[in-house]
Parts: structure tokens; sequence; C-alpha cells
């Protein structure tokens, strides 16, 4: 009984919005834990420093979500950088947009 002897016999490749998705996704990742390992490091008074690695962990994210999301549309390719990138991306996206209402104050 062979469960995990599968073979994939296919010419199909990832898509290349997923795969530049991923990266996006991965460098908003990276810029957002150094942003927050900075602003550790300086006990919280980073300033305009970490506000621009957020802001440009908070663009890409949104680009590589958008790019992931348009990769749906190549036709005859494998999706799950096309998943991943858009989940990831995504999920960044989220995350940067409710630190930044968070920092608005209220009236």
């Amino acid at each position: 009984m062979k469960l995990f002897n599968r073979y994939k016999f296919s010419d199909k490749q990832q898509s290349l919005g997923g795969t530049i998705s991923t990266i996006m996704g991965l460098a908003a990742l990276g810029l957002l834990v150094y942003g927050v390992r900075q602003s550790f490091l300086v006990q919280g008074q980073a300033g305009v420093f970490v506000g621009s690695l957020a802001l440009c962990s908070l663009l890409l994210s949104l680009v590589g979500c958008v790019i992931g999301l348009l990769s749906f549309k190549e036709e005859n390719k494998f999706y799950s950088l096309s998943k991943l990138g858009s989940l990831l991306c995504g999920i960044i996206t989220i995350f940067m947009v409710a630190v930044f209402m968070m920092g608005i104050p209220t009236m």
C-alpha cells in the first residue's frame, strides 16, 4: 500500500504573480520583524525610522496581496504560491492597518 509515492508528471509551473507575491510577503514580514526588534532595542523611542519601516511593510504587503490575487487569472499553472503569498500579504496588511488604526487618536 503506497500512499505517499505520488508523482506529478506535468509541465505546469508556479505562476509568476504567486512567486512575486510570496517574495513580497516575506519581505514585508522581514521589515515588520526588524522594525519591532529595533523598537524593543530602543525601548519604544524609535520614532520615524520604525514608522517608515511599518509603512514600507504595509505597502509591500498591500501590493503583494493585489499581485497574488491577480495571479489566479494565469491559466495552466500551479497556484500554491499564489495562495501562500495572498494569504501572507493579506494577514500582514490586516495587522498593519489595525496597528495604524490604534495609533490614530480618538476625538
